[in-house]
């Protein structure tokens, strides 16, 4: 029932993971209604950057110092755009020589220039914007929401560093739930960010408002080698608040505040390029150890941990993330968020994408 945490008391014979081929696709389809982000920006140069997000082909230029994004196929004989050039603040097909202006319209037609700018002669533009050093698409005219908040980006006292984009074979939405999934953290984990001594997950508030979920737990980890130095922590452990803003459909800040005053920023936001393909774009933000030769250190952790959740993500059955609540059994307490999460996927999916029941 929508609404209700399945408990361990709930007879598991019930709750096999089966395939929820029809609530799987309707939340796929929802997501054409989000922001996502598809390029790091200092990674569109002069030239056309062919991108695919949610199966669908969109070809990003700068014309006229400004990232445009349009579907990547010429009206004429459905080349690929992205394979042109850009010429004038215009973007001109390879095939024909075609030339479209910024707003999409075809400009001139070299075999028959009496015809250019033809009304219909028109790209399909997409909303498209740069935010954070990213490059943002929305397939539709109207997000359902903002794009995601980095709202430490521009705060002097914060160093930021770009992660390199990763490539996981699983949905957005089982990415997004692995990274606030607290229960694997000291079970995958073990020695970076928590213990299998002490596995057990403390209660946590879960708060859900405009289509942010805000979560607050206080941890204790494991702390070693320099950011044990980096945190001036004393022991083998430190305690640290995490506060975790979860936008939906699927990207999330962390800030993690130390004792002493430590602040660590985790920002990543999962691009959809397909049902059971992903691409992440990330950044690690701190407010300690600011000298750019500690980077490489930081990444270097984030990259370990990386590796050790993603055969277990990928290993995942269904792919994607079954909307039926009791396809999975589900752990009070330490599946609290995941719960919380896929029922506002859900409330969202029902709005936009209703069942034809």
């Amino acid at each position: 029932m929508e609404g209700e945490t399945v408990g361990i008391d709930v007879d598991i014979a019930e709750l096999v993971n089966e395939l929820d081929e029809a609530g799987e696709e309707r939340l796929y389809q929802s997501l054409r209604h989000f922001w996502h982000p598809v390029m790091f920006a200092s990674g569109l140069g002069e030239a056309p950057q062919r991108v695919i997000l949610l199966d669908t082909t969109v070809v990003l230029a700068r014309l006229d110092g400004q990232v445009h994004a349009f579907y990547d196929l010429c009206m004429h004989r459905g080349a690929a755009i992205s394979l042109g050039e850009v010429e004038d603040g215009c973007i001109r097909c390879p095939y024909h020589g075609w030339k479209y202006d910024s707003t999409g319209q075809c400009i001139e037609i070299p075999s028959r220039p009496q015809l250019s700018r033809l009304s219909h002669a028109k790209l399909t533009p997409y909303l498209c914007e740069e935010r954070y050093g990213i490059i943002w698409v929305s397939l539709t005219d109207d997000p359902y929401f903002d794009i995601p908040e980095l709202h430490q980006w521009g705060d002097e006292g914060f160093r930021f560093i770009r992660g390199p984009v990763t490539e996981w074979r699983c949905s957005s939405p089982r990415r997004l739930e692995n990274y606030v999934d607290f229960g694997h953290f000291s079970w995958v984990h073990d020695g970076f960010l928590g213990s299998r001594e002490q596995p057990e997950v403390t209660d946590h508030d879960v708060e859900m408002a405009d289509g942010e979920m805000k979560v607050r737990q206080t941890v204790h980890e494991p702390v070693t080698g320099k950011f044990k130095e980096h945190l001036g922590a004393e022991g083998e452990m430190i305690t640290a608040e995490n506060v975790y803003r979860v936008f939906l459909p699927h990207a999330v800040n962390l800030d993690r505040h130390f004792e002493g005053g430590g602040r660590y920023i985790l920002f990543m936001a999962p691009s959809p390029v397909g049902r059971k393909e992903t691409k992440s774009f990330w950044y690690i933000g701190r407010n300690y150890a600011t000298e750019p030769e500690s980077d490489a250190e930081f990444l270097e952790f984030e990259r370990q941990i990386l590796e050790q959740d993603k055969p277990v993500v990928e290993s995942q059955r269904p792919e994607q993330l079954p909307l039926d609540l009791t396809k999975e059994l589900h752990i009070k307490v330490a599946d609290k968020i995941s719960l919380n999460y896929r029922r506002a996927l859900i409330r969202i999916a029902d709005e936009l994408i209703p069942t034809s029941e």
